[in-house]
C-alpha cells in the first residue's frame, strides 16, 4: 500500500490520514497558533488543508514560511490555497475537497488544538469504535491571548439534546470520511452551519460517542461571528427547526437550561485535568480564576472581554 494511500500499515495495525481544514480569513493574529497545533501532534499521519480568503494581514505570508518550515522537516504537511471564496462555509468546502483523509478535523484560523496528544487519542477512539462516524470531546474557551475563560463540556450523545441543544462544539470534533457527501457543509447557513451538519449526520442515521477529554480551543474575541452577527443565528436556527425534528419551542427551555447548569457543574470536574504542554500560545497562570468561573460565578461578573459569547439562543449563564 502505497504512503499516499489514505492508509498505511504499521505493525498489524492500520493508521488512517487525518486531514485538518482550516477556513481563514484577516486572522493572522491566531493563525500561528492554528498552524503550531497541528505541527505539534504526535499522531504521524496528518495533512492540514487551509484554505485563506485573500487575507491581506500577514496571513498568507504566515502560510507560506510554515509551508517551507514543514517542507524542511518531518512535520505534518501542509497545503494552502488564497484567494476570494464565498464566505467560511465555502472555505471549509474548498479545503475538503482538497484533502484526502478517511477522517476528518476542521478547527477556524483563531482555533487550535489543546495538547499534542488530541488527534492520537481520537484516531483510537475511533479504532475503538469502528461503527461511530463522529467522535466529539470538551473544548477549551479562552480569551483572545490564550488565557482559559471556560470549560465548554460535552455531554455522551443524546439524540434527542442534540435536536434541543447544539451539544457538540465544531473545534472539538472529528468525522469519518465515509459518511460525508462530496460537499462537506451546506453555503446556505453563515452562522450555524456545523450545527446543520450535525443534524444531517444524524437523520442519516451516523454514529456520534465523544470521547472524554478536551480536544480543542474555541477563542473569544471581539471580532468573530458569535459576537457580531447573532441574528443571522437566529435566522438560521429558525431554517434549521423547518428542515430537521428540532426541539427549539418554549417548552423545552427547562431542558436546554438544565443542560447549560449541568455543563457549568461537570465542566468543573474537567479542570483539574487541564495541564501543559499545551499545543497553543499562553500567558502565565493561564488557568487563574477557570474553576470559580466555571462553578461559582454568573458570566455577568466575569471580565468584560470573556462576556460576550453566545452559542446558542437561550443559554442562561
Amino acid at each position: 500500500m502505497s504512503e499516499n494511500t489514505s492508509q498505511v500499515r504499521g505493525g498489524a495495525e492500520e493508521m488512517p490520514l487525518v486531514s485538518v481544514l482550516t477556513p481563514s480569513f484577516q486572522q493572522a493574529a491566531w493563525l500561528g497558533d492554528n498552524l503550531g497545533s497541528v505541527a505539534a501532534q504526535t499522531y504521524p499521519r496528518i495533512e492540514h488543508v487551509v484554505a485563506d480568503g485573500g487575507s491581506t494581514d500577514g496571513s498568507v505570508e504566515l502560510l507560506h514560511a510554515e509551508a517551507e518550515r514543514r517542507a524542511a522537516s518531518s512535520g505534518p504537511a501542509l497545503r494552502w490555497s488564497s484567494g476570494p471564496d464565498e464566505g467560511q462555509a465555502d472555505a471549509v468546502n474548498r479545503a475538503f475537497a482538497e484533502s484526502t483523509g478517511e477522517i476528518i478535523g476542521w478547527i477556524n484560523s483563531d482555533d487550535a488544538y489543546v495538547d499534542p496528544r488530541v488527534i492520537a487519542d481520537v484516531v483510537a477512539h475511533f479504532r475503538a469504535h469502528p461503527d461511530v462516524d463522529v467522535v466529539y470531546g470538551h473544548c477549551l474557551q479562552v480569551a483572545a491571548d490564550g488565557a482559559f475563560i471556560q470549560v465548554l463540556w460535552a455531554p455522551p450523545y443524546d439524540e434527542a439534546l442534540l435536536r434541543t441543544v447544539d451539544i457538540i462544539s465544531q473545534p472539538g470534533a472529528f468525522i469519518r470520511r465515509r459518511a460525508l457527501g462530496e460537499v462537506m457543509l451546506d453555503t446556505s447557513f453563515h452562522f450555524a452551519m456545523d450545527y446543520e451538519l450535525w443534524l444531517r449526520l444524524q437523520a442519516a442515521g451516523s454514529g456520534f460517542s465523544r470521547i472524554d477529554r478536551v480536544v480543542g480551543i474555541d477563542r473569544q474575541h471581539a471580532s468573530r461571528k458569535s459576537s457580531t452577527i447573532l441574528d443571522v443565528l437566529d435566522a438560521d436556527l429558525a431554517r434549521l427547526s423547518s428542515r430537521y425534528d428540532m426541539r427549539l419551542g418554549p417548552e423545552w427551555e427547562r431542558t436546554r437550561t438544565a443542560y447549560y447548569v449541568r455543563g457549568r457543574l461537570a465542566g468543573g470536574l474537567v479542570v483539574p485535568r487541564l495541564r501543559p504542554p499545551y499545543a497553543f500560545s499562553t500567558p502565565e497562570a493561564p488557568a487563574k480564576g477557570l474553576f470559580r468561573r466555571q462553578v461559582a460565578t454568573r458570566r455577568r461578573h466575569w471580565p468584560e472581554e470573556y462576556r460576550t459569547f453566545r452559542s446558542t439562543p437561550g443559554e442562561h449563564t
